[in-house]
């Protein structure tokens, strides 16, 4: 009996944390897919950008930028995955998967790349979704999701551009 009760746990622990990292999983594909990746990418651009020039007495050369740069897969790693608790709260895995579907569609590229470009056809498909149970969530869910968004950024973004300076001061770089 003890041995039933042991199999049946494991099974539902293994069974709970598949639908964890398949609910974070999706999640992570989700942030790629409605350009939340590469709106991170651009922030870390701009933040190498901003120490750049508040560096730029020290001549700092390019080869230690481009070390500490990187790989930028780690940091949008860790914003994308510290999204995923605020979107957690606000969708559930299904609706996770439903926004895949319309991210990948044509009409969700479109929006992602140029809105203003959209298709009369697309422009239909567009005001569907939104009118979905899925996209009255998104429009619904907005300012308290935007609110989480902020403040996740915020702690990422200072997270990094500290050990950003960190790392330049262990080369021998002083903050000016």
């Amino acid at each position: 009996m003890r041995n039933l009760v042991f199999v049946l746990t494991l099974f539902l622990t293994v069974t709970a944390n598949f639908a964890q990292r398949s609910y974070h999983e999706d999640a992570m594909r989700y942030f790629s897919l409605n350009g939340t990746e590469q709106q991170y990418n651009v922030a870390i651009d701009q933040m190498f950008t901003l120490l750049k020039q508040q560096y730029s007495a020290q001549d700092i050369p390019d080869s230690i930028w481009n070390e500490l740069k990187g790989d930028k897969k780690e940091p949008l790693t860790n914003i994308k995955s510290l999204l995923v608790s605020a979107y957690r709260s606000n969708f559930s895995h299904k609706d996770i998967k439903e926004l895949i579907v319309f991210y990948e569609s044509e009409t969700g590229k479109q929006m992602v790349k140029d809105r203003t470009q959209l298709s009369d056809t697309q422009k239909v498909e567009l005001s569907n979704f939104f009118n979905s149970e899925v996209g009255q969530k998104v429009q619904n869910q907005g300012d308290s999701l935007r609110t989480m968004v902020a403040e996740v950024s915020e702690l990422w973004s200072r997270d990094l551009y500290n050990e950003t300076i960190q790392k330049l001061k262990t080369k021998g770089y002083q903050v000016p």
